[in-house]
Parts: structure tokens; sequence; C-alpha cells
């Protein structure tokens, strides 16, 4: 019956618009290893597509835009499933959004929009990868900057999501808000500095019963006031809800050689992040496109760096990266890490009022990622050398180091699809060797 409203709804718009267009894909894929465990890069990033234990997984999508005047709407419907999880049939996307010059609006759950050729070890950003299943909830932000002057325009968004897996604290909103200064010094020059910050809040904990989620602590979480947010005696006046940041600032340019971009996002979770005593914390960043894209099309380093933390020796150390001794589950949904994935969730760890499953948020990495193509075929490597160190309170002794390779060679024919080869290989100093190979559909229509 709702769905009929909706028709109804929009039928005359239909009739009416300039455009309507509706489109639609499938992808299948098949996975094999010599252990349980896929490769890292075989299931990391994938939102949730492919699990560390899946072996197939199919992913059908939808997608619909009309136009109408000044304004466009689109929708879509991405559902898949695989096996080695949970959960083997959900929804990936389910999203209404209305956009016009100066405004995108995106009711439901949509993943984000993929950058760097995907060669990005979090997707350019620290705090939401394509590590977990995308968010229920409703985005507002900017279609366009908004133009100052002719050197100068300003980035926005604000979100309210809600995580409904099962988790220590039941019910638990997330806060999220951006805004950027963009300067564009000539057509070849280009900065952009980026402050995002996102909270958990509200919710029932099995310790504290329910915590605060009216207006008034809203406001106090939107602007990271100080409040009591447990009500029990002794109460350290803190913010409310688990606050989690991060400073962007990317450079980017052109020459004859080709399109670069230099950028360093920086984490914080508190105080001393924010007056950056956890430097030099985050990702460094440097990806390369050349003008002339024979056999490579783009080359991406990044450094990452989580081990400093603001120390142990000041009050406000212990940064305990996506950790958090009230919101149990951390920055995790479905037992995901929502952003950087190398922080290591343990999953057979039984969360408690006195146990965490956050058994590394140290670590330093290094990720090299290498995109090209020739004729119709397209090909991607990336190696990735990581150094777990624990946490500050348990750290590894010897630290565990993991070397995780991956490649893909896809054709793409022009009625048929496109078909991928893939090869991965994960060595480790305290685990087996893990050989996997996969192969993948693809068809649009």
């Amino acid at each position: 019956m709702k769905l009929i409203k909706v028709f109804v709804f929009l039928f005359p718009m239909i009739i009416f618009s300039q455009e309507f267009d509706i489109k639609g894909s499938i992808e299948t894929k098949a996975i094999l290893s010599n252990e349980d465990e896929n490769p890292f890069w075989f299931h990391t990033n994938t939102n949730y597509g492919v699990g560390a234990l899946t072996n197939v997984s199919a992913t059908g999508e939808l997608k619909a835009s009309l136009i109408y005047s000044s304004f466009k709407i689109n929708g879509g419907a991405a559902i898949y499933g695989r096996d080695g999880v949970e959960d083997a049939v959900q929804r990936k996307d389910l999203y209404l959004q209305f956009e016009n010059s100066w405004l995108f609006a995106t009711v439901g759950a949509k993943k984000q929009k993929e950058v760097l050729d995907g060669l990005s070890a979090t997707n350019q950003n620290f705090l939401w990868s394509e590590n977990a299943r995308p968010l229920s909830g409703i985005l507002l932000e900017a279609n366009n900057p908004i133009k100052i002057s002719n050197t100068f325009g300003i980035d926005w968004g604000i979100a309210h999501y809600e995580l409904n897996d099962d988790r220590f604290v039941d019910g638990v909103h997330v806060h999220y808000k951006r805004l950027a200064l963009i300067t564009n010094f000539n057509e070849n020059h280009k900065l952009t500095a980026q402050l995002q910050h996102y909270v958990q809040w509200g919710g029932t904990s099995p310790v504290y019963g329910d915590l605060k989620d009216g207006f008034k602590d809203f406001i106090n979480v939107f602007f990271a006031h100080n409040s009591e947010e447990l009500g029990i005696e002794g109460e350290t006046i803190n913010k409310v809800g688990n606050h989690l940041g991060s400073y962007f600032l990317n450079y980017e340019f052109k020459n004859s050689w080709g399109d670069f971009s230099f950028y360093h996002e920086h984490p914080f979770e508190d105080g001393s992040g924010t007056r950056l005593a956890n430097f030099p914390d985050g990702v460094w960043g440097l990806y390369f496109k050349p003008k002339t894209q024979k056999i490579i099309s783009s080359i991406l380093y990044e450094y990452i760096d989580t081990s400093d933390q603001s120390g142990i020796s000041v009050g406000s150390g212990f940064d305990g990266y996506f950790g958090n001794n009230i919101y149990r589950s951390g920055w995790s949904y479905e037992q995901n890490i929502i952003g950087l994935p190398f922080i290591l969730f343990d999953k057979n760890i039984e969360i408690t009022e006195i146990s965490s499953p956050y058994i590394s948020n140290r670590t330093k990495i290094h990720h090299l990622g290498i995109s090209g193509n020739f004729s119709k075929f397209e090909w991607k490597v990336k190696t990735t050398y990581t150094k777990y160190l624990g946490t500050y309170r348990k750290p590894f002794n010897p630290a565990w180091k993991y070397f995780y390779n991956y490649g893909s060679l896809a054709y793409k024919s022009d009625k048929m699809g496109t078909f991928k080869l893939m090869g991965g290989v994960d060595f480790s100093n305290v685990s087996n060797t893990l050989v996997g190979g996969g192969i993948e559909y693809s068809y649009t229509f």
C-alpha cells in the first residue's frame, strides 16, 4: 500500500519530467584460499559485501533518477548475499535523494563515493572508510561548494545516523558534520582544509541504563560541551558521547606531467588530539595521475601512523582510537571497523564493562596502490606493510607484522559485461602465509 502511494505521488512528476532514467547491475564473486580466511584486501573495504570467511557473494542493484524542472530525485536499492557471515542476505543501499543547485539530501543508507580510483587504504577518510555496511540516516550537504569569491568556496554537511546492530550500548545515535574551506589559487592549484566531527551518543547501556538523548543533550553533543552523561556519584565532567574528528588538508596541483595530490588527515578524539599533541598520527598521502595514461593510470602511496595517541605521560593521553569506556563496541558497525581498517577488532571477545574487543589501535603502515589499463583490460595492484603494536595498556611483544598483497585484472567486453581475475597473498610473522584467488563477473543494464 505504501509503495502504491509513493507511485501515485511520483507518477505526475514522471509524466511531466524532462528525463527519467533507470539502471541496474549484478555482480557475482567466487573466492578460494589455502586457509579459512580470505586475503586481507579481498574482504577489506568492501562495505561488508565480502566477509573474511566468504567464498561466494552476489550483489544486485537498481538505481533511478528523475529530473523535474530545477531539481532531481534519485533513488536506489542494492542487496547482497554471501556466505561466511552472520546475516547472509542484507541490504547494502536503500535510499532516496533530492538535489538542486545547492543542496544534496539523502534519506536512507547509501555507500560513500569511491575516490582516488579505489587505491586509498581509507578511501581518503580516516574515520569512515568503506569497511562497514552503509549506515541508515539523513544527510544534508552542499551539492556544490558555496562560492564566496573567485578564490574561496565553502563545503558543508550535517547528518544523523542510527546504529541498529547488536552492540554493547543499544540504540546509539551518530551525529556528523563537516566544514571545509576550498581555495582555488588558479586553475592548476587548489587547497582544501576540512574539519569533520562524529559523535556516538544516546542509547541504553546495560551498565548505566538510558543515556542522555534529549534536545539539550544534542546541543551539548553538537558543540562538544562538557556535561554529566551518566548521572552517577563522582562522575568526571566530560563531553557527552564518544567524539571522533579529524583535520584534513589536501593540496592539488597540475603540471605537464599530470595531476598531483598531497594530503594529510589528522585524527583526534579528545582535547589532546585537537591541539595536535598526537602528531604525527594520521594519514600522509601522495596521489599521481599521469597526463599520458599509457599502461599506468594512477599511483598512490600512503603512510599511516596511529602509534602516538598523545602518549601515556599526560592526563589526556591514551587516546585509544575508536574504543570507548561507555560505548564499548566503539567505532564499529556489525563488528566491522567503520574507519581505518587497520584497527584490530577481535570478534571472539565478549564485550563487557571490563573487556574491550580493540586489541590493537597502535599501528604503522606503508601502503602502495597502482592502477592501469591497456586495450579493454584494467589492472590494479595494492601492497601494504603493517606493523601492529597492540595498545598502550596491552602491547604486542613482539609486534605483529603483516604484508598484504593484492592484484586484479579485468576485461571489459562491449556486450557481455566485465570479467575479473583476482589474486592475493598475505605474509606474517605470527600466522601462516595466506594465499587466495578469485573470479568476478559484473554486468550493467
